[in-house]
């Protein structure tokens, strides 16, 4: 299970970007800056190109992106004000994200698939879940476009996540997955290989980052352990969701929507460890799969 780091618990803490400004000065001659006003003149009557700033566009939200250690700390705002609203932690592959500046963090989506075999993770009685990850990210018009690549079980993993701006209290993540090489998988019916895995927090009804889970609008209360459902359901659209603990305040939901309709399950490990994440739920195949999709949504506690 992973260790999780609270250091960082509210996103209204973070203001991730400061810029600094560099100034030049040249001295003119009489003639030079008769020519300059003149220049200055033409110019304040020429349209603006694409790619040049405006104060039009000066207090237009953005995102911004720094590292913190093995974190990167993914924020959208604008000037020097810009609230965490997302973090990937390089050294698991774990993803999570937050839907405004009231929420806390909660639930992870796994961007590396997890997966049993006793072949390629010896150290750990055959399962592989999370490993360490190299991001790099660039603008798409309003996106934030991370590029992703790890590599898990002998597995190379390439992933590619869009953030759109956050609206409407939720924040939207669509992720592309590609993965290259072989494995010999296990024979476990239901968690061979997982591509898409949430991990989460429920140590009991009071303390707590999930309180259920959810296939569509069905609830699946959580058992004090072992399979949250069984025998697995099929389906695209599963998640864990959030609310508030003695715990946590504001945990988000987390929804996944997949572009293909697969077997969900999940299963609760009991602790008494609230910085140790013992719940995961996931969609699984009996086989590497080459490529998959998906969108995962943070969202207020209240929504399903």
């Amino acid at each position: 299970m992973r260790c999780r780091d609270y250091g960082h618990e509210s996103p209204m803490d973070h203001r991730l970007l400061n810029r600094k400004k560099d100034h030049g000065h040249k001295q003119a001659t009489r003639f030079g800056w008769l020519c300059a006003l003149v220049l200055v003149l033409i110019a304040g009557c020429a349209p603006a190109s694409a790619g040049s700033p405006s104060r039009a566009s000066a207090g237009a939200k953005t995102w911004s992106v720094s590292r913190n250690g093995t974190v990167l700390q993914i924020g959208y705002g604008s000037g020097v004000d810009f609230p965490q609203y997302a973090a990937l932690h390089l050294s698991s592959g774990y993803f999570r994200m937050v839907y405004g500046t009231t929420s806390g963090w909660g639930t992870s989506v796994i961007l590396l698939p997890a997966l049993w075999s006793k072949a390629s993770c010896p150290r750990d009685s055959g399962y592989c879940q999370g490993a360490a990850v190299t991001a790099s990210w660039r603008t798409s018009g309003a996106d934030l476009v991370l590029s992703i690549h790890g590599t898990i079980a002998t597995l190379k993993v390439a992933a590619t996540v869009t953030l759109t701006p956050p609206a409407n209290s939720a924040l939207v993540a669509h992720v592309s997955t590609k993965v290259t090489g072989t494995v010999k998988l296990d024979n476990r019916p239901g968690e061979a290989f997982k591509p898409v895995m949430l991990s989460s927090m429920h140590d009991s009804s009071t303390v707590w980052d999930s309180r259920a889970a959810f296939i569509g609008t069905q609830v699946y209360r959580f058992p004090s352990s072992g399979w949250i459902i069984h025998p697995p359901v099929t389906t695209g659209d599963f998640g864990l969701q959030g609310g508030t603990s003695s715990f946590k305040k504001n945990a988000p939901t987390v929804e996944v929507v997949l572009s293909q309709s697969r077997q969900v399950t999940g299963r609760l490990t009991q602790m008494s460890n609230p910085n140790n994440d013992n719940v995961g739920f996931w969609c699984a195949t009996n086989k590497v799969l080459p490529s998959w999709s998906f969108s995962v949504t943070a969202e207020p506690g209240n929504r399903l």
